[in-house]
């Protein structure tokens, strides 16, 4: 056996350490509101879940139509009401591309162009003054 573990550990406290002369702390009682000036927490009620949805709805409703009113509209072929003419009269100076751009101004030329040669049968870009082309 080692002489550490024969002997129990000795500790030497001071007696005034031992004693309490006086309290640590004093405890102070702070002032306590009225409970008419104390605001109640906010509490949403089944009411106000169903409003606060509705809400929400409408301001999704809204921000989708907004979205589907200013995305752009299809290409003027085949829709209703559409302001490009069914034939156009080939001037001297035109390209299909000019005529492209004239027809349908909101879309793609290249796409444009090319649904112009599908539609006349055209092979190449070459057109003659007076020639009549289809457009829808």
């Amino acid at each position: 056996m080692s002489v550490a573990t024969e002997f129990a550990p000795v500790f030497d406290i001071p007696e005034r350490a031992r004693r309490v002369e006086r309290p640590l702390a004093s405890v102070t009682n702070l002032y306590q509101p009225s409970p008419a000036s104390v605001a109640a927490p906010l509490r949403l009620t089944r009411r106000g879940v169903v409003v606060l949805a509705g809400l929400v709805a409408a301001l999704a409703i809204g921000l989708v139509g907004i979205a589907w009113a200013s995305a752009p509209g299809a290409s003027g072929a085949g829709s209703v009401g559409s302001a490009a003419p069914a034939n156009v009269s080939v001037e001297q100076g035109d390209s299909l591309w000019s005529i492209a751009a004239r027809v349908a101004p909101n879309t793609d030329p290249r796409v444009e162009v090319e649904r112009l040669q599908q539609l006349n049968h055209l092979t190449g870009v070459d057109l003659q003054p007076g020639q009549m082309l289809v457009t829808r």
